[in-house]
């Protein structure tokens, strides 16, 4: 990956909404063009190769809601949660986990499409296809100020590594 963000990147994604809190509740997917909502702002893409898998919902994902507060602190914008399921898994794992604010975003790489092209993909065996890596990003004014991928459990992926990176 360049120090640059590459532009036209598009995620899917549901918003949050009160009206739509019940797990079960199915929102629409809406694109999330990364260029246009985030040009100016820092941002922490966290990867995850599933929604609901041991390691992404016991050791992952937990501290960073936990920590979103000193993720704020530190100058970040927005915590997006990206894995290849699709919008409406993910908009079920950040319920699941208690996420209500519209800065921690949960949104689907389809096909794990731009994690193949920054060369952050994973290829499972067939039940489960190519999916996004679990990995990390800090997005700073369009620039990209850290990236780690973790080959086995959490580590340069995890918050503090990336608290520690800010």
């Amino acid at each position: 990956m360049t120090d640059k963000f590459p532009e036209d990147v598009k995620f899917l994604y549901i918003a949050y909404t009160p009206a739509k809190a019940d797990i079960t509740a199915c929102g629409i997917p809406i694109p999330l063009d990364f260029d246009k909502e985030f040009r100016d702002k820092t941002v922490v893409i966290v990867a995850i190769p599933g929604a609901f898998t041991p390691t992404c919902t016991a050791n992952h994902i937990p501290p960073f809601v936990e920590k979103f507060t000193a993720l704020k602190s530190a100058g970040v914008d927005a915590v997006i949660v990206l894995s290849a399921n699709d919008p409406f898994v993910q908009s079920a794992f950040g319920k699941a986990l208690g996420v209500t604010d519209e800065a921690f975003i949960f949104a689907s790489d389809p096909g794990a499409e731009f994690s193949k092209s920054a060369g952050l993909s994973l290829d499972l065996p067939p039940a489960f296809g190519t999916r996004t890596a679990r990995y990390a990003i800090i997005v700073s004014n369009g620039v990209v100020k850290y990236v780690e991928k973790d080959s086995e459990g959490v580590a340069g992926s995890g918050v503090d590594a990336v608290l520690a990176a800010l």
